[in-house]
């Protein structure tokens, strides 16, 4: 870690304090008036938040904050166990706000001095002893905690506090490392576990811990034999991990620690004491409530603060994102900024071409008033020039009101010049092209100054887009660094082993994202362990390693944060799919016969579908993957499945980033801009018409020493638009054919366009709901002309040979197919509006459910009466004919239809309405415009609660 990042671990541990020592503070005042039970959870809060700062405080090497928090914390034990806090004093608060203060002001000076031991220090450390020792002389002292070594008894709950929320972050770190070491990196993962050691120790020090010491010096002893090996290191570690588990187990039941027996390879030695150790440990900061993972502090002991009370704020999430939003806009119009100036240089330049020909006219008239003038002065001597001034005079009229002066009348032509109103106005013309030249360089150099200017711009956007990106990523870890220890449990219980193997986390990824994808990625590991991965006789029979492995790999493709999980287990079965269909009644076996293997594999995220034979504690009920799908969708994600039977089976999730700018290809096809992401092309070529091969009906293109498909662009999208000019020219009938060779999980592709238009950077904006995603489309920009454009999703193109979206293919049959009402319920959609209608329709339809349509009231009702068999209705309130609220009192009143849930959708949000609608027997009541997540998630409650 740098000096930069150790300062700004400094500045979040100053503002952690800052927020726990408020918190006391608010507290502390509001207790005064505050009744018996909301005192003692005040109590509790401040315990926690003195906890928080003596830990935080500790780990990173603030001793005397960690030593004033401590005795701060037992104040308030003593306020907890021994006091009557009904009858609360006055001068206790007091007391323990002065307390307060005194903690606040050493956390300064300690930031300030590097912990330093101040005069000011010293008087503020005696001050919180003094009143320490005050609540003891008043409430009597406390009783020694016992040490859990030699106790029977519960664990106290300060113990039970830390080894609940402080300790399992350290153990999840050391499973993570170990299942993460390699040969390569074997020297970077001794170097973790003996941060992990060191933290280990230092805490059971200062708890008062031997026994836990001994157990997690092991590590120390593992770590430091001169013949360690991968092998060892992982084998001894999980060990050493147990005991580790085991131990902590034993604290929080308050029963003695049974000291393992230690490696006879291992050399036994005393633990070092923390301020001897050359690495110096990790910082755990958490809020009173939910611990937060360590960073890493630098090996050196001594802290060089710059800047320590540097201020800090906290700001609201909502206002990130629109000032997200706000850079968003910044580049576009900086972009429109970029083509304003390539406008004004293009005019500039054509400026200069006109003056040109100006100045070339302006001199040809010059030379033609030469000529005149001349053929004038032969005339006046009798020559043949008579003829030509005449002609000239007719070809130039101007000249025939010229006459010399008759005041110069002696003198000869050669001796004085004579002027016309030709001359005149030739001299005008060459005077206006010098102006205008002179002009046109004053605009060519206020264009050069446009351009510097615009690209200063771009490096601010740049760099104000980097920074605020920064404010609300985090590192993919955070959603994944839980998963080993997870993963170990179930080994240990169900007797398989299988590596986690994790690439990418270092992946920044927005921390809204962190929630939703917590519950996907558990249900997709234990997926891979139970369906994917072997026992480990069935592995050693089929020739593949008696250890599985699971992989999870994050990374960032052309405005998407992408998520694989793999694993080399058996692999999906389509047939055994196509079977489980039939005899779920989803299809018959001719109609199961059609699906294609990506139709079958999109029926595993159908609610209740399952490809188990017997319920389990892992599986077999039908809601894993399910899940895995409906949490997605509330973030805007996508997922989808690649298998290959015997080899393994990929589950790959595509998250919409909050913001991302990016560089892509503009290209033209079928009259439409069209924009490619950068990083998915892999090549950019011109072949010629005799370099397609045709392979049946299908043209190849010869790429790297292997044939790749070549399609049309316009073959790969669903969506046209109607131009005004000749159909589309086919760009495989050109001479010289643009080609786009595009890269994805999926493979490679090569794609035919009808010009390529150049780079561009663009912001990438994902479609709002309620629209849906449509296969192909990540998303729209906006250009400098303000124009709309599409952004391809290379991924969903890559790898279909069709043009008709696997979803889109099921969705069809299944229309034809009589399900099961269990699984795919009957939804009656009630609104005037179409686009409603349509929206409302398509949204359900993802969903797989059966969606049935009516105009008004009075139409609902009809198709209620003719028999329609609807599982919940979702009505608007203001129609004509007939409104909600009658329709709703009609189904009420009539038994056959009472029992239908109904939930009633409308722009109406006002209390009257809503209590109307509940009076009438509404079951739900959500208003425009409504969320889509909160919809689909209401749905399933509302249906259940029918058939019960």
């Amino acid at each position: 870690m740098n000096d930069d990042d150790l300062n700004e671990l400094i500045d979040a541990f100053t503002a952690e304090c800052e927020e726990f020592l408020q918190l006391m503070e608010t507290n502390l005042l509001a207790m005064e008036t505050a009744g018996l039970k909301e005192r003692q959870a005040a109590v509790k809060e401040m315990f926690r938040a003195a906890h928080s700062i003596k830990g935080a405080g500790s780990m990173l090497g603030f001793e005397n904050v960690s030593v004033a928090a401590h005795t701060l914390e037992d104040c308030f034990v003593i306020l907890r166990d021994r006091t009557d806090l009904s009858a609360l004093e006055p001068t206790t608060v007091s007391v323990l706000l002065q307390g307060v203060d005194a903690l606040k002001k050493i956390t300064i000076e300690s930031v300030q001095h590097s912990d330093v031991t101040t005069p000011d220090q010293t008087e503020n450390l005696e001050a919180i002893a003094q009143i320490f020792a005050q609540f003891q002389a008043q409430y009597g002292k406390s009783e020694p905690s016992p040490v859990p070594a030699a106790s029977q008894s519960p664990a106290p709950e300060t113990l039970k506090l830390i080894f609940e929320h402080e300790v399992p972050p350290l153990f999840n770190r050391l499973e993570t490392e170990l299942s993460q070491a390699s040969e390569a990196d074997l020297a970077k993962s001794v170097t973790a576990l003996n941060q992990v050691y060191y933290q280990l120790s230092g805490l059971a020090g200062m708890l008062l811990l031997p026994d836990f010491g001994k157990v997690a010096a092991a590590i120390r002893d593992l770590i430091d034999s001169p013949d360690l090996t991968l092998q060892r290191l992982q084998s001894e570690g999980w060990t050493i991990a147990q005991n580790l588990q085991t131990a902590r187990q034993q604290i929080l039941e308050g029963r003695a620690i049974d000291i393992p027996d230690i490696s006879p390879s291992a050399t036994p030695r005393d633990s070092p004491p923390l301020s001897d150790s050359p690495t110096s440990p990790e910082i755990s900061l958490s809020l009173p409530d939910s611990p937060s993972l360590s960073p890493t502090l630098p090996e050196s002991p001594t802290l060089t603060v710059s800047n320590p009370q540097r201020p800090t704020i906290r700001v609201d999430l909502e206002r990130l994102t629109e000032l997200v939003n706000l850079v968003g806009e910044l580049v576009i119009n900086r972009t429109n900024l970029e083509l304003q100036e390539s406008e004004l240089r293009g005019e500039v330049k054509r400026i200069r071409r006109h003056i040109v020909d100006l100045n070339q006219f302006g001199g040809q008239l010059r030379e033609e008033y030469d000529r005149l003038s001349f053929a004038e002065w032969r005339g006046g001597n009798g020559n043949s020039g008579l003829g030509k001034l005449a002609a000239a005079e007719t070809e130039f009229p101007m000249i025939a009101n010229g006459k010399s002066s008759p005041a110069h009348a002696h003198f000869d032509i050669l001796e004085m010049d004579r002027y016309t109103e030709f001359h005149s106005t030739a001299a005008e013309v060459i005077e206006t092209a010098q102006a205008i030249s002179h002009s046109a360089t004053k605009l060519d150099t206020l264009a050069m100054k446009f351009e510097r200017s615009t690209d200063q711009l771009r490096r601010i956007t740049e760099q104000l887009r980097s920074r605020v990106m920064q404010l609300r990523v985090v590192s993919f870890s955070r959603a994944v660094d839980h998963l080993p220890r997870a993963l170990r449990e179930m080994c240990l219980t169900y007797d398989k082993d299988v590596n986690l193997l994790l690439v990418g986390r270092d992946t920044k990824i927005d921390e809204s994202l962190l929630d939703a994808l917590r519950d996907p990625l558990i249900h997709l590991v234990r997926n891979a362990f139970d369906h994917g991965i072997e026992m480990p006789e069935v592995r050693k029979a089929s020739g593949k390693p008696t250890s599985g492995q699971i992989e999870i790999e994050a990374r960032h493709q052309g405005g998407q944060t992408i998520i694989t999980v793999a694993d080399d287990g058996k692999g999906i079965d389509p047939e055994m799919i196509r079977r489980k269909i039939v005899t779920k009644g989803l299809a018959t076996e001719e109609q199961a016969q059609e699906f294609s293997i990506a139709e079958l594999y999109d029926f595993l995220f159908w609610p209740g579908f399952s490809t188990t034979e017997g319920v389990s504690g892992l599986s077999g009920r039908g809601v894993g993957l399910d899940v895995v799908r409906t949490n997605l969708r509330t973030v805007r994600g996508t997922v989808k499945v690649d298998s290959r039977l015997g080899k393994g089976t990929s589950f790959i999730i595509k998250l919409p980033l909050l913001l991302s700018i990016t560089d892509a290809l503009m290209v033209k096809t079928d009259h439409n801009k069209i924009a490619v992401p950068l990083d998915a092309v892999e090549e950019i070529l011109h072949i010629k018409a005799s370099e397609v091969h045709i392979a049946g009906n299908q043209p190849m293109l010869w790429w790297r020493e292997e044939f790749i498909r070549l399609v049309r662009m316009q073959d790969l999208l669903e969506y046209s638009v109607v131009a005004p000019d000749a159909p589309s020219p086919d760009p495989l009938a050109q001479d010289e054919i643009p080609v786009l060779v595009l890269a994805s999980t999926e493979g490679m592709l090569a794609v035919a366009v009808e010009r390529l238009i150049g780079q561009q950077e663009i912001v990438v904006k994902p479609l709002p709901p309620p629209l849906s995603k449509p296969r192909g489309v990540l998303g729209t920009t906006i250009l400098g002309d303000g124009r709309v454009v599409n952004i391809l999703d290379v991924d969903d193109l890559v790898g279909q040979p069709v043009i008709n979206s696997s979803i889109a293919a099921i969705s069809g049959k299944v229309q034809e197919i009589t399900p099961s009402s269990s699984l795919s319920p009957q939804i009656l959609v009630v609104d005037d509006s179409y686009t409603i209608r349509q929206l409302l329709s398509m949204t359900l339809t993802r969903a797989r459910y059966r969606v049935v349509q009516a105009k008004d009231g009075v139409d609902a009702l009809e198709k209620l009466q003719n028999g329609l068999d609807c599982s919940l209705a979702i009505v608007d309130i203001e129609m004509p004919r007939m409104d909600g609220f009658e329709l709703l009192r009609s189904i009420r009143s009539t038994q056959r239809f009472a029992k239908i849930p109904v939930a009633m959708l409308t722009s109406r949000s006002g209390e009257k309405h809503r209590q109307m609608a509940m009076e009438l027997g509404a079951n739900q009541y959500f208003t425009k415009p409504y969320s889509e997540a909160q919809l689909l998630q209401a749905i399933p409650k509302l249906i259940h609660h029918s058939r019960i």
